[in-house]
């Protein structure tokens, strides 16, 4: 025979041993309300920070389709025209998984094999997400001379043509220096 109580054995217990002991464990309902409370409130910040990147990211996008690219092909036409060269890079950065724009160009002639930092001046614009802006990377590199640099990064009201055309503008200058007088 078992000595443990069944159900309809269990002791009874007096409405006042049941109130003590709702009302010590009672605090158990507001720690997990405020549990549930910052749960809630993370993933909304979370949703909205989403969704301000998906933004940011539209924008970049647009921008770069309406003004970027643009001005980055009339350099492109110039320089070919001048006797030199460019092309437009458009992708994800390998490394950083984050939209990159690059304008790698040449001074004279066509750009032989894949254009590379350390021989060809160019402009790269990485999309910095989470900061809301633009990085930008410089390189004047020409005839094994130059350098690469970040410089100041845009943020997205900073983009026009002008400020790209500036941009490479100096890029340019700065190479032709480095360039050997024959």
């Amino acid at each position: 025979m078992s000595t443990a109580p069944t159900p309809d054995q269990t002791p009874a217990h007096t409405d006042a041993q049941a109130d003590e002991i709702a009302g010590s464990v009672g605090d158990i309902d507001q720690i997990l309300e405020k549990w549930t409370d910052r749960q809630d409130a993370f993933a909304r910040k979370e949703d909205e920070a989403m969704a301000e990147e998906e933004k940011f990211l539209n924008d970049f996008r647009e921008i770069s389709g309406r003004v970027i690219k643009p001005a980055m092909e009339a350099i492109v036409q110039r320089l070919q025209k001048d006797g030199g060269d460019g092309m437009i890079w458009d992708g994800e950065s390998e490394a950083m998984h984050r939209p990159r724009v690059i304008l790698w160009m040449s001074l004279k002639g066509k750009i032989d094999g894949p254009p590379r930092q350390d021989l060809n001046p160019y402009l790269q614009l990485d999309v910095d997400t989470p900061h809301r802006r633009i990085d930008i990377w410089e390189g004047d590199m020409w005839e094994n001379s130059g350098v690469s640099r970040a410089t100041t990064p845009w943020h997205l009201t900073d983009i026009s043509t002008e400020s790209v055309n500036r941009r490479v503008m100096g890029i340019l200058d700065r190479a032709t220096n480095h360039a050997k007088a024959f």
